[in-house]
């Protein structure tokens, strides 16, 4: 009784103190919850959207290299490797881009750059929303596009619903098109990037390193 009125004594005296103060007995998940809060205080996004942004950003800037390059290689090992390869790396995109639309959903966004007008704001937003529609129509369609299934970095089989034929030629049409959409949106937001960086000079670039 009496450790447990000491303890009791210590933490209404820390109730004041902000949650980094609070000991690591058994209590890490809350410090973690207010570094993460500090985190966005100081303008930047946390460690899990940052993971998720770069992660696909790898992926959107590798595959727009390897699939225009696959229009250009003949059909043999190399093509092959690329495609499977390609198409194992969706797969595991496949899973966390709900993952990360959920976390959108629930996490807590840092506060607005300085000096961006409100116009400015809905249009980011806008473009935002439109590159997540795109990544969806180009993991869906690269899906459902590929006839008879393919292997998984040569470890498990994929199964995929339809068979060669019209409907998989204008999936494929769908997935270009998408990709070409999703590749210009893409620079539009890279523009508006180093817009803000070099010009504005508002340090966006920290808000996501």
């Amino acid at each position: 009784m009496n450790r447990m009125s000491r303890a009791a004594k210590r933490s209404s005296s820390r109730a004041g103190e902000p949650l980094t103060a609070i000991p690591q007995d058994g209590q890490s998940g809350l410090r973690d919850w207010s570094e993460l809060a500090a985190e966005i205080e100081r303008g930047r996004y946390d460690g899990i959207a940052r993971f998720f942004h770069w992660t696909f950003a790898v992926w959107i800037i590798y595959a727009s290299v390897a699939g225009y390059s696959l229009t250009r290689v003949a059909n043999g090992p190399v093509h092959d490797f690329l495609s499977r390869l390609n198409m194992s790396i969706a797969t595991v995109l496949i899973v966390l881009f709900p993952l990360r639309v959920g976390w959108k959903l629930v996490r807590i966004a840092p506060p607005a750059l300085p000096d961006v007008s409100v116009e400015q704001q809905l249009l980011a937003r806008v473009v935002h929303v439109l590159i997540y529609v795109m990544i969806f129509a180009v993991l869906a369609s690269g899906f459902l596009m590929v006839p008879n299934g393919y292997p998984f970095f040569g470890l498990v089989e994929i199964h995929t619903p339809f068979q060669k034929g019209p409907l998989t030629d204008e999936l494929f049409a769908v997935h270009r098109a998408s990709c070409a959409l999703l590749v210009g949106l893409v620079m539009l937001h890279v523009a508006a990037v180093i817009k803000h960086q070099l010009i504005s000079r508002n340090d966006v670039l920290r808000r996501m390193l």
